[in-house]
């Protein structure tokens, strides 16, 4: 049984492309570039090579704890960093655990407050269109997209009142409805330009989509008066660093279909069978928050794996080529643009993790694959010969409940010698590492495994230096002037233990430069 429904990709598109009005003849009679978003930041230098920083968190959205809050620590700790930041980005799942707008008060609207207009009277706010005082850019998680399986729903709904009471079965992270498909996420961020009627669409797209990028006009994202992103996946550019922000959820088909499929049917029923030993055991520990966190982790756990499985079982599934086609074409404008200096991804599922339940998932496995395809794409056309020429400078995501810095070694594609943050511990629970260890490998044409990724952090469940406390985290990102790009991450780590919050301070990690990036790399297992 599904606790939650995964809405196919094609119906993801569909329904996205119908809020914005994907290239209706008035967008495209005005040459609007629907992907395309200009920042409007006062007081802020946005000249070509400046420095700046900007601040990074995922997979935040819970209210499932009564007594102390995770998303709203976390938020906390980024304020001493806000006033002076170019953007903040959300690498998804902004809202657990079907992304329900009664979710975003207490889930997204109460923790962030400061980043709201009116966030001081954050009980009052509505999820619909919210206003940010500064740019706040999230890409959708797979959380944002979910609904409630029907039967879950109806069992919801008649438990809604004794849940909120007891906070037992899903807490008060599920409501009774569902996402809407991605609906309640578009309303809170995107321009959901179906909104807009038909006799006004015209008068409101020469008010807000005024900004112009090479020729063509686009959406001005203003704080405090119009602060929206255009599309599910989109792209902007600050100081000369272009930063593309993905809708990974429907890059996730599977790549290969020769699976055994009565082996991964067998796999299916085993998580079913492991799905009601942790329901039972919810009820009878109910009041018990920390098992009952344990708990509730294993069951979102076993929910994902499920959908792994599922959509590794269905014969045909849609793959977003024009989104593909989108990053190919914008990576090579802008690596032949003599003003860009440098090139960022943010996206939720994370190509490359050790985290243990996303290491191998066939989404992960996906995400790299297509990745791949796009960054040999984008070296062939500008003819580089050199892997160690990198294509993209940082990728961020999210999804695997951890902070990890990884750094790929020749991967035999575009891939090679580039840096991976994941950042998805921001408040919902903590994972630990995989037991095979920092480094990954992979079959080489010639049949060996060989290494072609490590992690060289690691923050998650057991982290070591938080001596059995729990440490949510979020990055500030430094970015110095000039060109290369040079990057800097400060972790900022929050450790929860029995008595309290600890703020755990970290050293700054320097990424390395592409000149640096060709280490002596450990031999594979």
């Amino acid at each position: 049984m599904n606790l939650a429904s995964d809405p196919p990709i094609e119906r993801k598109m569909m329904r996205m492309a119908h809020r914005v009005r994907w290239q209706h003849p008035a967008i495209r009679a005005r040459t609007i570039d629907q992907t395309r978003l200009v920042l409007e930041q006062p007081g802020l230098s946005n000249a070509e090579h400046a420095a700046f920083h900007f601040l990074v968190l995922g997979d935040s959205g819970t209210g499932r704890h009564r007594r102390h809050s995770p998303p709203r620590h976390i938020a906390e700790r980024l304020l001493p960093h806000k006033s002076r930041a170019a953007f903040l980005l959300h690498t998804g799942d902004v809202v657990y655990l079907v992304g329900a707008a009664a979710q975003y008060r207490n889930n997204f609207i109460r923790p962030y407050r400061e980043w709201l207009t009116g966030g001081e009277q954050w009980e009052s706010l509505s999820p619909q269109k919210l206003l940010f005082n500064q740019p706040f850019l999230p890409v959708l998680g797979n959380h944002d997209y979910y609904d409630l399986a029907p039967i879950m729903s109806a069992l919801a709904g008649l438990t809604l009142p004794l849940r909120r009471h007891l906070q037992w079965f899903h807490d008060v992270d599920t409501g009774w409805r569902g996402s809407d498909q991605g609906g309640c996420f578009a309303h809170a961020f995107m321009d959901v330009l179906s909104d807009v009627p038909s006799s006004q669409l015209g008068d409101y797209l020469d008010r807000h989509y005024a900004a112009e990028w090479d020729g063509h006009r686009c959406l001005q994202y203003r704080p405090n008066i119009h602060s929206r992103i255009p599309n599910r996946y989109y792209r902007f550019r600050h100081a000369g660093v272009d930063v593309f922000a993905l809708d990974s959820n429907t890059l996730i088909a599977p790549v290969s279909s020769r699976d055994d499929r009565a082996q991964l049917r067998q796999q299916l029923k085993s998580l079913d069978e492991e799905q009601t030993r942790c329901l039972k055991a919810l009820s009878l520990k109910a009041r018990d928050e920390q098992q009952r966190d344990g708990l509730m982790d294993d069951l979102e756990t076993l929910q994902e794996e499920r959908l792994d499985l599922q959509r590794r079982l269905q014969h045909h599934s849609a793959v977003d080529a024009e989104q593909l086609r989108w990053l190919r074409d914008g990576l090579i404008a802008s690596h032949v643009d003599p003003t860009a200096r440098g090139r960022i991804l943010t996206l939720h599922h994370p190509p490359y993790v050790t985290e243990r339940t996303k290491w191998s998932q066939a989404d992960t496995l996906a995400i790299r694959q297509r990745l791949r395809t796009v960054l040999d794409d984008v070296n062939t056309a500008l003819g580089h010969q050199s892997r160690s020429l990198r294509t993209v400078d940082l990728v961020l995501s999210g999804h695997a409940h951890c902070l990890e810095v990884l750094r790929t070694h020749d991967t035999g594609h575009g891939d090679s010698f580039s840096n991976w943050v994941v950042c998805g511990g921001s408040g919902y629970s903590l994972r630990d590492q995989r037991g095979q260890g920092p480094h990954l490998s992979e079959a080489s044409g010639q049949g060996d495994e060989r290494v072609i990724a490590s992690s060289d952090l690691y923050v998650g469940r057991s982290w070591a230096d938080c001596n059995g406390g729990k440490a949510y985290s979020a990055l500030r990102i430094d970015i110095s002037e000039g060109s290369p790009l040079r990057i800097r991450l400060i972790p900022l780590i929050s450790n929860r233990e029995d008595d309290g919050w600890n703020e755990v301070t970290m050293n700054p990690i320097e990424l390395p430069q592409p000149d640096q990036c060709r280490p002596t790399v450990a031999s594979a297992d």
